[in-house]
């Protein structure tokens, strides 16, 4: 894993690229450009991981490009549980909930990835109020496509009851 220079990145970027990203969707471009400057640019190699289970989540992730798996770890084992794409965020949950990481987030493909850190986030709520309201709901919205698609894993993989009719 190695630190990106913002310059580097956006020159490896088409212009607009980010505007296309979920987690940015209708930010302002001050307020993206003011993440990709004060937030943390990282590159991994398919392969190298991300974060391990009980790091700090002092922060959270936005994929700019390329794919991150993310394993679940319980008591001896770990479960492929998403992957992430571009645009997507990861690790939103852990930070807001004051939780250390629960599991493992490797790299699929080359991947870049964007960190927000807790001082960065809480600097978007001062610098940009309107811009951390489009960011709250796009993050709220992300995590509510997350829930719905873990329920239907969960509807699909365990035991049933028949309806009740009442």
């Amino acid at each position: 894993m190695r630190v990106l220079e913002t310059t580097e990145l956006l020159t490896a970027l088409a212009p607009g690229y980010t505007r296309e990203l979920a987690t940015f969707g209708a930010l302002s471009d001050d307020c993206v450009q003011h993440l990709l400057w004060q937030g943390r640019l990282l590159a991994l190699e398919s392969g190298e991981v991300l974060y391990r289970p009980g790091s700090p989540a002092n922060g959270f992730f936005v994929v700019i490009s390329g794919m991150l798996a993310f394993y679940k770890h319980f008591e001896t084992y770990d479960v492929l549980t998403r992957h992430f794409r571009a645009g997507e965020q990861l690790g939103f949950d852990a930070m807001i909930g004051l939780q250390p990481r629960s599991g493992t987030a490797v790299a699929v493909t080359p991947l870049r990835v964007l960190e927000i850190g807790v001082e960065l986030f809480h600097d978007i709520q001062q610098r940009y109020p309107a811009d951390f309201g489009l960011i709250m709901i796009n993050l709220a919205r992300e995590m509510s496509r997350e829930i719905a698609a873990l329920e239907q894993v969960i509807g699909q993989s365990t035991g049933w009851l028949p309806p009740r009719h009442t």
